[in-house]
């Protein structure tokens, strides 16, 4: 190939990438000036991760990100924001504009390396460019692809699975040079990939060492060279920003691959969509639109081929016949994971040993891996057509990409201008001007009970991402350090509890928990202000533009008890507010979530002169025993005696009529999901109260 024909190329797949941008996002989301449409879905935590990390200082970790998280020891990279386009953006940001998003010259870089890639990989094999050019029109439509343009920007960078794949025609020594730098590069795009180049470079390695092309020793020394600087250039990007435990995920078995997936049209865009003009979708389960693949109808032609090559051939095409084998055995039954299905039918679920289920939890999406076998069947399957028809081979290969089109145009459509972005109703109610005043009040924004991916971060996202404060904990990101949220969420509880407002001085907490907004009207009114804002609420020690908390009528009522009768307090009445403040409620019973625990009730009655019996029914969340010891009880601010019996706590109390009674629950005796070791949860737990009868 002539310097001229490669310049031809790329000014070819530039403008063919360009004219498919326009196509998939339109003039509108192409502009790197509008970010209208990174509003829905997972898209939000891309930009606001990116507007962060821009206007922050330097830091090492390289990206790391403490502003968006706070405490989290929150990372770039847990945003999924592209970090290798977020270093480079970041570098110029002091002439980009103040409105800027870099995802959808993301996904013109994507298209254009992707066709241009495939071309080069099926030129090296036939040395033909017009058969090659041809080809290449299969990977840019390439559905797995597209089919990620909706949610998940980073994972449209498929060209590097087939450049991981061009580097298998170079020489020994500098094929390797060149997959350590492939893998170094997609460590800063996506782990997903990383996870995928290594698997298919370890499988080439055993594949080695099974056919003696290489010594035992020679294998592991490869392997270990190139962990070398994988594991330093992690570190120095900060992925181990968090602990290795914390990088686990649920979700192995619920979003593998169906065994129908090659020939189900059935895709997702933000609705449930048909890929074929052919094929009627089929049914799924769980999570599986993970392992989406559908081949198209010519697609699944060149499965037949890969099939017969994989089992029958001779010829190398990128890899060993009996490599190949190998790869696509290892690779699709890791995608299918534990849990086995054609359609809506289980086939087999078998469970896997929690430390086996913990090292799966690696590839928890594991319907992904069916990419690396996806692009190979297309390979295989595009090269046998020129092997097999020398004289046809142009025109065989230019009518099965017209079907192919022509299938897949009934999915594309869905793709067309940017359809597959929602716009959120919650843009046009959301009041920024509001929200901007409030910023300048307070330097950080913060849940009162922190937690990942919380309902505010949905409805408060348009807010977030506009970097209106400093800093916030209001987040969702891919991975977080578990203990330190649960740390941070007993800290913030136990002071309020322990009347320790000094958190509340620059910043602003919000809560949708009326139980929590219940317990600061009755015990801490004239301490904190509380202002409503769309079925949530804002506490913070100044007013809010000088203005009073306001809509609060409905928490001046507290479960009232008429003593003239033996009474339950109503723990699940819907018509209350809920009773006390660090729970969580089942719908069966209270949940004690960590040390502390307060419930509000009142009294009435003609009896209330004399002292009353409380007894608190309970049972542990977890098989472990308790006796008075691993429990503390205060009654309006005094310590109590109490015995335990049968799982009751019984104690005396002075009874006051009309008074808000404050009952305090201590306990140094609990545990998480993680203590046990059956989970990665680390809220803490001690035990369930299904019942408070005073008698």
């Amino acid at each position: 190939m002539t310097k001229q024909d490669l310049i031809k190329l790329n000014i070819f797949f530039l403008l063919f990438s360009l004219l498919l941008s326009i196509y998939l996002l339109g003039f509108r989301y192409l502009d790197p000036t509008n970010t209208s449409w990174l509003f829905w879905g997972d898209l939000p935590i891309l930009q606001t991760g990116w507007n962060f990390f821009r206007i922050d200082e330097w830091r090492f970790p390289i990206f790391s990100n403490p502003n968006l998280g706070i405490y989290l020891n929150n990372n770039l990279i847990y945003s999924d924001a592209i970090p290798l386009f977020a270093l480079f953006f970041k570098t110029f940001n002091f002439i980009l504009p103040e409105n800027f998003q870099y995802f959808s010259l993301w996904f013109l870089l994507s298209l254009y390396l992707q066709g241009l890639i495939s071309y080069l990989i099926i030129f090296r094999i036939t040395n033909s460019i017009n058969y090659s050019l041809i080809g290449s029109v299969f990977f840019i439509f390439s559905t797995v692809m597209i089919n990620r343009i909706t949610e998940f920007p980073a994972l449209f960078g498929h060209w590097i699975i087939l450049l991981f794949f061009y580097t298998e025609f170079f020489d020994e020594n500098k094929k390797f040079k060149q997959q350590v730098a492939i893998i170094l590069l997609s460590i800063l795009i996506n782990f997903y990939f990383t996870l995928m180049l290594l698997l298919i470079f370890f499988i080439n390695q055993f594949y080695k060492l099974i056919t003696r092309k290489k010594s035992f020793n020679f294998i592991l020394i490869q392997c270990f060279l190139i962990l070398i600087p994988l594991v330093p250039a992690m570190y120095i990007f900060g992925y181990f920003q968090i602990s290795p435990d914390d990088g686990l995920a649920w979700g192995y078995g619920y979003f593998n691959l169906n065994l129908n997936s090659f020939f189900n049209p059935l895709g997702e865009t933000y609705t449930k969509i048909n890929w074929s003009n052919f094929i009627s979708t089929k049914p799924i389960q769980n999570g599986e639109y993970e392992g989406f693949s559908y081949l198209g109808i010519s697609g699944l032609i060149f499965l037949i081929m890969f099939l017969k090559h994989i089992f029958f051939g001779k010829m190398n095409i990128i890899f060993d016949p009996r490599n190949v084998l190998l790869i696509t055995f290892i690779t699709f039954f890791l995608s299918l994971s534990n849990n086995i299905t054609f359609g809506d039918t289980t086939i087999i679920n078998f469970p896997l040993n929690k430390y086996l289920y913990a090292l799966a939890s690696l590839f928890r999406s594991s319907g992904r891996f069916i990419w690396l076998i996806y692009y190979l069947i297309f390979i295989v399957g595009i090269v046998s057509i020129y092997i097999l028809f020398p004289k046809k081979n142009i025109f065989i290969l230019s009518i099965l990409l017209a079907i192919q089109l022509f299938d897949l145009s009934g999915g594309l459509k869905n793709y067309f201008n940017g359809n597959q972005y929602k716009t959120s109703s919650e843009l046009f109610y959301t009041d920024y001007e509001y929200w901007k005043k409030i910023s300048n009040q307070f330097e950080s924004l913060r849940l009162l009970k922190p937690k990942n991916d919380s309902r505010i971060y949905k409805k408060l996202s348009p807010i977030i991402i506009r970097n209106y404060f400093k800093s916030t904990d209001v987040v969702y990101l891919s991975r977080v350090n578990r203990e330190l949220i649960a740390k941070e969420r007993y800290n913030i509880i136990n002071k309020i509890i322990d009347k320790d407002l000094s958190q509340f001085e620059k910043t602003l907490f919000i809560t949708d928990d009326i139980s929590s907004v219940n317990y600061f009207y009755h015990n801490l009114k004239d301490k904190i202000y509380i202002n409503e804002y769309k079925n949530s609420w804002l506490l913070s020690k100044k007013r809010i533009f000088n203005n009073e908390s306001k809509n609060l009528s409905y928490f001046s009522e507290v479960p009232i008890l008429d003593l003239n009768k033996k009474n339950a307090i109503p723990i699940l009445n819907p018509n209350l507010p809920k009773l006390g403040f660090d729970y969580n409620n089942n719908n069966k019973n209270l949940i004690l979530d960590g040390k502390y625990g307060v419930i509000n009730f009142k009294l009435t009655g003609n009896n209330c002169k004399e002292d009353k019996k409380i007894k608190i029914n309970f049972e542990p969340y977890f098989n472990d025993t308790f006796s008075e010891t691993d429990f503390e009880i205060e009654m309006n601010y005094k310590k109590k005696n109490f015995k335990i019996v049968n799982n009751s706590i019984l104690f005396k109390f002075d009874c006051v009529s009309n008074y808000t009674n404050h009952l305090k629950i201590i306990t140094n005796k609990l545990f998480s999901q993680y203590d046990k070791r059956i989970g990665l949860n680390r809220l803490k737990r001690s035990i369930f109260i299904n019942s408070i009868i005073i008698d």
